[in-house]
């Protein structure tokens, strides 16, 4: 029996083939949560990740695009699989992998011989000998379940987050984990007063304390998340966002002034708060009315001055048009 086996990562794709799955291993290598989110067909929404995913994080076009074409052709070619495992945790980063994979079988009408690990742990943390216990939460994939993922990737890649933001009052019992992973997406929209969003935040409240070494910033944010979810190339990236503002949060080593701000700082440099960055953090300057910003979150495309928001205290999604002067 021909069997693919879709998972988060090159991490737990090893993991299960050195625990003796058998079958074709497909990890799922994107990064959703930065960048576009494009509705239509998986190959659509690949054609716009790729460029964007090499410009962000310095790969090469081609290669990402390839990578890309490679898996989208397996799951296009599913009928050549008798059965079809999914593998995928409980962060951000795996829920909305896991949509895209739900939505690209709704598209495809395929449910029967599909089945669901859905777990609570991180796949990447385990051992060839204990990863295979998470089989045991293996469940078939149901109509209901695709019919869920479509429309709510659907409401993911439009142009604003009103749509997607109200699937975390919605119910999406046969996926647990993705209300509370799409709140810990909206909280990556700026907020009011501040215009940071939680993971710059953090990161600025933790360089508060005194200057760290980027890896050590990155390891000291991500232990305050409930379910880490975000990579250190893309917390490095968005380190190097901050330091290019026209008015910069950050500084990244003791560089020169007439030196450019690299885009992306080493594991090694050192991460210091500059002023600004002291009142952004303190609700004394507002990063998106200094700075402006270019960025997605999902299908919804932050630019300018004026840009959606998410007040993490009342929970409520905040219009451009209310911070428009």
């Amino acid at each position: 029996m021909a069997a693919l086996i879709i998972t988060n990562g090159d991490s737990a794709a090893e993991l299960l083939a050195a625990a003796g799955v058998d079958g074709t291993i497909l990890p799922w290598r994107d990064v959703l949560h930065d960048g576009p989110i494009v509705g239509g067909g998986i190959e659509t929404c690949s054609a716009t990740r790729a460029p964007y995913l090499a410009t962000r994080f310095g790969l090469d076009e081609a290669d990402v695009g390839a990578a890309f074409a490679e898996r989208d052709r397996l799951v296009r070619g599913h009928a050549g699989f008798d059965r079809i495992e999914l593998w995928f945790e409980h962060d951000l980063y795996d829920k909305l992998q896991l949509v895209q994979v739900l939505s690209c079988l709704a598209d495809e009408d395929r449910s029967e011989g599909v089945m669901l690990v859905q777990a609570d742990d991180f796949l990447g943390n385990q051992t060839a000998a204990s990863i295979l216990r998470f089989a045991g939460f293996a469940r078939p994939v149901t109509n209901d379940d695709l019919d869920l993922a479509a429309a709510v990737w659907a409401d993911l890649a439009l142009p604003t987050p009103e749509a997607a933001a109200r699937w975390i009052e919605e119910e999406t019992e046969p996926l647990p984990f993705l209300a509370p992973a799409l709140h810990r997406f909206l909280e990556e929209l700026p907020a009011p007063g501040s215009g940071l969003g939680r993971t710059e935040a953090t990161a600025l409240a933790v360089l508060a304390g005194g200057t760290r070494k980027a890896a050590d910033l990155f390891r000291a944010v991500i232990a305050g998340e409930e379910a880490p979810f975000m990579g250190d190339m893309s917390f490095f990236a968005l380190l190097g966002d901050l330091a290019r503002a026209e008015i910069p949060l950050i500084a990244i080593g003791a560089r020169a002034r007439h030196e450019p701000t690299p885009s992306t700082p080493a594991a090694e440099a050192d991460i210091a708060l500059t002023g600004t960055g002291r009142a952004v953090l303190a609700d004394e300057a507002d990063h998106v009315q200094l700075n402006g910003v270019d960025r997605w979150w999902g299908g919804t495309r932050l630019e300018g001055h004026h840009v959606w928001r998410y007040d993490r205290d009342s929970m409520a999604l905040v219009p451009p048009q209310a911070t428009a002067a």
